[in-house]
Parts: structure tokens; sequence; C-alpha cells
């Protein structure tokens, strides 16, 4: 009964590692939360049945989308490893000339960090998906900063602004960041734990 009590726990919080909750934002019916900065404004459309946001460029100033943490502050630590994508493209039109659209800024009133992940010359006037793996490490965030940023995000911002000014009109849709697919080696170890649990619960009954 005792390796039970200590076993049990420990198969549970294996499992609990690998079921972080997707993050999807596909904009069927609502804005979903996200609001934008005075630099745009942001209108909830549909075409063909699809749901997206919709940012229009006002002046001068970047078109920053605020992306809903849920409160006061969020801890993405637990997407390590996932992926981070949206699509995007041209409404109106207009050749993007402004390599500052897909700037992904995460930060808190200490410290912050923005990585691109779109090319300079889009987005196009099709829908396009952006995505990169969310791996701080590797899109150059020092050690040090990463668990002070991303356990405790006050704010996470994608720069709409691709145009040399208030020009472009932009739409946004499918907003999702997933966790990483657990090792093969990772699954085996919490298979192999519940099993044990099981097998030790059974033994018990007879």
């Amino acid at each position: 009964m005792r390796a039970t009590r200590v076993l049990l726990p420990l198969a549970l919080s294996m499992a609990a590692c690998t079921a972080q909750a997707d993050l999807l934002y596909a904009f069927d019916s609502d804005t979903q939360g996200f609001t934008i900065t005075s630099g745009g404004a942001l209108t909830h459309q549909v075409e063909g049945g699809n749901g997206f946001l919709q940012a229009t460029d006002l002046d001068l100033s970047d078109m920053l989308l605020n992306v809903p943490l849920g409160g006061n502050w969020a801890d993405w630590s637990g997407y390590f490893g996932g992926t981070l994508s949206f699509d995007a493209r041209i409404v109106n039109g207009t050749p993007a000339d402004w390599p500052g659209f897909g700037a992904l800024t995460f930060g808190n009133a200490r410290v912050s960090v923005t990585f691109d992940i779109v090319p300079a010359t889009d987005p196009t006037s099709s829908w396009k998906t952006y995505s990169v793996v969310f791996d701080p490490l590797a899109w150059g965030v020092e050690d040090f900063l990463v668990d002070s940023i991303f356990t405790s995000l006050e704010y996470v911002t994608l720069n709409l602004e691709s145009g040399n000014g208030a020009i472009e009109v932009v739409g946004i849709d499918n907003f999702r960041l997933t966790g990483a697919v657990p090792e093969p080696g990772s699954v085996a170890m919490i298979l192999a734990g519940l099993a044990v649990v099981g097998a030790l619960g059974y033994r018990r009954r007879i």
C-alpha cells in the first residue's frame, strides 16, 4: 500500500507534465479577447464562413496585437519545445514593405524579448501560416532571462505593421501555441509507471 501511495502521485505528475493544454484562437465568432494598440483598429470579419481578425492601420505608430493571457500574468514555460504559429494575409492588396510585421514580444515589468518569425517580404494577399519552434534559447534569449520572462508573462504582442505609413489592412487567424510532443522514452516511462500502480492495486484486491 505504501508503494502505491508513492507511485501514484509520481505517475500522475509525469502524465500532467505532458498534458499542457494547447492554446488555439480560431476567431470563429469574435475576437476572443484580443485587442490592438492605438495604432490600429481591430474588427472581427467573416469571409467564406471563416472568421478572422482584421487590423486597419490608423497612423504611423506600430499596430501591436495584444494576446490575452487570462489574468495578470501567465506561465508559458510548459510550452517550450512546442510550436507557436498564426495565419496572416494582406486584405487590401497593399504590398508589404515594412519588416516589423510578425515580431513577437514577450515581457513583463522587468524585461522583454522580441523575435520575428515572418520574412521581410510578407505577408502577401493569400493566407499563409507562419510558425516557429517555441524555444527561447534557440532565439538567442540568454539562459538567465528565460525563466524570469516566460514563467511570469505580463504581455505578449504581435506586430502587424507591414507598410510604411497608414496604408495596410491585414488579417490574422488561427493563433496557436502547442506543447511539445513527449519523447517515446517519456511516454514509455509514464505507461510503465501507471502499469505498476495498476498491478499493485490489483494485487491488493486479491
